[in-house]
């Protein structure tokens, strides 16, 4: 008799317990919530007073954004969970990186650059041009951007390793195409347009991965 462990998986039967409705919103809707926000990534020109005008947008932006991108993480979890990869290194500490340091990213170069600027509103000009002199290096190459660089790294690994596991195991060609280009758009940046492609791709190979699996129990069921 085979033990149950060593049977095959199917694709799209998760073994975190959870209602499905609840966990088709939480693996579809943060993905695109996030794709469509980055569209509104405020990306103004390197000047001062530009800086000013958006430091209020800035900090909030990316605040809003700290939450989704843990949300997405979830999301990423739940779409390895159906692939059988949940428990796996690549998505353990691919994840891990990504939340950890892609959050720590986010807190300090965009929270943090929007709340610098918006103090420095009431300092003199040339403060204010020292301000922004520190500021600018942190999204750019800055130490800070260290951090972006692991974060994106733990994104690479954990979608590029869901990409290779949908390979080998056959999903439909769309599905890994998917999943390989939000791996790799993530490496272009995630304010527009390479983070919307970015997280909507993975949006797109989560919502095929559903798509599919219903399809399968729809079949087997009149079978």
């Amino acid at each position: 008799m085979v033990a149950e462990s060593s049977a095959p998986r199917v694709l799209g039967e998760p073994t975190v317990r959870m209602a499905k409705s609840l966990r088709l919103v939480l693996l579809l809707l943060p993905p695109l919530l996030l794709a469509g926000f980055e569209t509104l990534h405020p990306q103004p020109e390197p000047t001062v007073q530009a800086m000013l005008d958006v430091a209020t947008w800035f900090a909030i932006f990316h605040v809003i954004q700290l939450v989704l991108i843990g949300l997405v993480g979830l999301s990423v979890l739940l779409l390895a969970d159906t692939f059988g990869r949940a428990n796996t290194w690549a998505t353990r500490i691919g994840l891990g990186i990504f939340l950890v340091f892609f959050s720590a990213y986010d807190t300090l170069a965009g929270i943090g650059t929007g709340l610098a600027m918006r103090k420095a509103r009431d300092l003199p000009a040339t403060q204010q041009d020292g301000v922004l002199a520190v500021v600018q290096d942190w999204p750019g190459l800055g130490s800070p951007f260290a951090l972006s660089i692991l974060g994106t790294a733990g994104w690479v690994i954990a979608v590029g390793a869901l990409a290779l596991t949908a390979y080998r195991q056959r999903t439909p060609r769309r599905v890994w195409i998917a999943l390989g280009l939000a791996a790799l758009f993530l490496l272009g940046g995630h304010p527009f347009p390479a983070g919307t492609l970015a997280f909507g791709s993975f949006f797109v190979a989560a919502l095929l991965v559903e798509w599919t699996s219903k399809r399968r129990t729809a079949r087997s069921t009149l079978v």
